[in-house]
């Protein structure tokens, strides 16, 4: 509805239907005037047709000049058929043209259009053959009569004069002509009846058998020999031809409702689309499909047959609504083709350029399988550059095919060299680097990586041949080097077991020859080593707890008499048990006798002795032990300690740690039970005789 875009699509749309559409919709002398030159070079078709177009308006709306211009133009159309036959309905087509326009035009392009149309009738019109011979002989004595025989000399009549009588020699020339025209014309119209006839023929045979397709050409075929013949068609064929026709139009009438039917059932199903969920490419499948039947029931359908363009509209309209939702489903599938087509391109210029002898197997089969994965997704490529792209996929797949062989061909040939350096190992005797030249036979192997499958496993066979012999002589000196060290082992366990009966028992005489023993074997076994050197270990601390108990034993049995002289003062137990126990207690030299005169005094008086004595025994004992001092007695402990430390600085002997101990045993031993020291006294006790040496 717009006419600038209209004229625009006229000139520049790329379909030449749709620019003689575009010029079909323009109602504007201006525009179209316009579109005629600009198409007048590059359209000819469009600008004729636009031409036309501007000539229809301008007589529609009574132009004079465009009248006048008409009406020449039709009357040398018609004059022309004088000369020669032109289409079946020139002349019909001509009388209806004029007789729109015939109204306002001049008296003199009437008189000449009557003329021509008159002598064209009177060429056309049938005669006897009596009445045909007398034309042909008619216009010679008219001739002859109009024509002198002899040439005028200069003092003839003016040119002015002669112009009549030349005019009546031409017109008696034009007519001898034509009647030799006419009777052509009639042998052709002859031959066109026979030619309708047969294709009559096939027009009923079509309709016999139902082949609407069939019919519709055959009588495409008897309308165009129907404008083509001008004499009237034999009774009896006029007559077949009408009932053919009638027959005919009724098909038409039911292939048309049938087809409008069916073309109203596609508008349904099309409009029916948004609706339905489908998925894009559904939508656009079912939407094609529909506009190929279309195409198809307008192709099936006679020529020239009415249009129903209302419903041509709404099936248009209803395609492009259904179409609507799916644009940016298709725009966004457009960018991922496009990008996909990149990727793929790209892929094949990397390849082009990757260098062939530095690529590894690995590196190749990489780029194999992404060549692979590209062909397999080239549906997510534009159609029209798949087969382009498909064929350089396959050539560059070929090439990664030969890099491959090539590699295959050079792993082979460096295995088959490994092959005879294995052979050749194991034809030598077993030496000492046998099994790390096999190792590095294999792992020179492994690095080689992978070749072509049935080759390389016939070689792996023979490879593997190779080094089993080496490792089979291998494990027969291993054997022998198993069984000595079997047997050394076993000596080993029986130092080990031997050793630790010792430690078990506290017997040190046989330790020096089991060490000696052991250091013979010269044992690698950890596990042996580690338990022969726990066994030492523990005979050892075996030693040192008997040289230890040997060294406290005194303030062991001094302790113990004193847990006696307690437990008799609280009466907590029999003092029948408490004596017993006082007999069977091992004896000591720290306080024994105070400690036996307090144990029979018991439970009657105990020793005497106030506080500050405890408290000055405690801190002695804490600090031989180090231990900190309660609060209470830091002062104290400071007292002593400046106090121990000026008779260290006079010149006093000082006592060993056993001594100082003894002496606050002792001490402690003739003070008053106090039970609220106890349990400070057994800890700073415990922890001074644990730092004794």
């Amino acid at each position: 509805r717009r006419p600038a875009l209209l004229a625009e699509r006229a000139v520049e749309d790329a379909d030449a239907e749709v620019r003689l559409a575009a010029v079909e919709r323009i109602d504007d002398e201006a525009l179209l005037a316009r579109v005629a030159e600009r198409a007048r070079k590059i359209d000819k078709q469009a600008a004729r047709r636009a031409r036309e177009r501007l000539d229809a308006l301008r007589v529609a709306r009574g132009d004079a000049a465009a009248l006048e211009q008409r009406a020449r133009l039709l009357c040398e159309r018609l004059e022309r058929l004088l000369r020669e036959p032109g289409a079946p309905g020139a002349e019909d087509e001509i009388a209806a043209r004029w007789s729109e326009i015939e109204p306002s035009l001049a008296e003199p392009l009437r008189l000449r259009y009557r003329a021509a149309r008159d002598l064209l009738a009177a060429m056309r019109a049938p005669k006897s053959e009596p009445v045909r011979a007398e034309p042909a002989a008619a216009p010679e004595p008219a001739a002859a009569e109009l024509v002198p025989t002899d040439p005028p000399d200069a003092a003839s009549p003016t040119p002015a004069a002669a112009a009549p009588l030349l005019a009546q020699a031409r017109f008696a020339a034009s007519l001898g002509e034509a009647d030799a025209e006419r009777r052509q014309e009639r042998e052709r119209q002859r031959a066109l009846l026979g030619e309708l006839d047969a294709a009559v023929g096939a027009l009923e045979a079509a309709l016999d058998a139902g082949a609407s397709a069939d019919a519709h050409a055959a009588a495409a075929h008897v309308a165009d020999l129907r404008r083509r013949i001008d004499a009237t068609p034999p009774r009896t064929l006029a007559q077949r031809l009408a009932a053919t026709e009638q027959r005919y139009a009724e098909l038409a009438r039911w292939q048309h409702w049938a087809d409008q039917r069916r073309r109203d059932e596609l508008c349904a199903a099309i409009e029916a689309l948004p609706a339905a969920g489908l998925h894009p490419d559904a939508v656009a499948a079912r939407v094609r499909e529909a506009q190929l039947e279309w195409t198809r029931l307008d192709a099936g359908e006679r020529a020239g047959a009415a249009r129903n363009d209302g419903l041509a509209r709404r099936f248009h309209a209803a395609c492009r609504e259904a179409l609507a939702p799916a644009r940016g489903y298709f725009k966004k599938r457009q960018q991922l083709r496009e990008a996909q087509t990149q990727h793929v391109k790209a892929l094949i210029e990397r390849c082009a350029t990757a260098p062939g002898d530095a690529s590894t197997r690995a590196e190749i089969a990489a780029l194999r399988h992404e060549i692979i994965e590209a062909l397999r997704g080239l549906d997510r490529v534009e159609p029209r550059e798949r087969k382009g792209l498909a064929a350089a996929l396959k050539e560059r797949l070929r090439e990664c095919d030969a890099r491959v062989a090539a590699l295959d061909t050079a792993v082979e040939q460096t295995k088959a060299a490994l092959i005879a350096e294995a052979e050749a190992l194991a034809a030598a005797a077993p030496a000492r680097g046998a099994v790390a030249n096999a190792r590095a036979l294999q792992q020179r192997w492994q690095q080689l990586g992978n070749g072509r499958r049935d080759r390389d496993q016939a070689q792996w066979r023979a490879f593997r041949a190779a080094l089993d012999r080496v490792f089979g002589q291998l494990d027969a000196a291993r054997a022998e080097r198993d069984a000595r060290d079997a047997e050394q082992r076993a000596q080993a366990e029986a130092l080990c077991a031997e050793l630790e009966a010792l430690a078990d028992a506290g017997d040190r005489g046989a330790r020096q020859r089991l060490e000696s023993a052991w250091a013979a074997l010269h044992v690698n076994d950890p596990s042996l080593r580690q338990r022969f050197d726990d066994a030492l270990a523990r005979l050892r601390e075996a030693d040192a707890r008997r040289v230890r108990a040997a060294r406290f034993a005194r303030f062991d049995g001094w302790l113990a008499r004193y847990r006696l002289c307690r437990a008799a003062e609280s009466a907590r137990e029999a003092p029948d048990a408490l004596r017993e126990r006082w007999a069977a207690a091992a004896p000591t030299d720290i306080a024994e006798t105070a400690l036996a005169a307090r144990f029979a005094a018991a439970p009657g008086d105990t020793p005497s002795g106030g506080e500050t004595a405890h408290r000055d025994v405690l801190i002695g004992l804490e600090m031989l032990a180090g231990l900190e001092s309660p609060p209470d007695d830091r002062e104290r402990r400071r007292a002593l300690q400046v106090e121990r430390l000026s008779a260290r600085l006079r010149g006093g002997a000082g006592a060993s740690p056993a001594q100082e101990a003894a002496a606050l045993l002792e001490r402690w031993t003739v003070l008053a039970a106090a039970p609220e020291f106890d349990e400070r006294f057994e800890r700073a006790f415990a922890a001074a005789l644990a730092t004794l040496p």
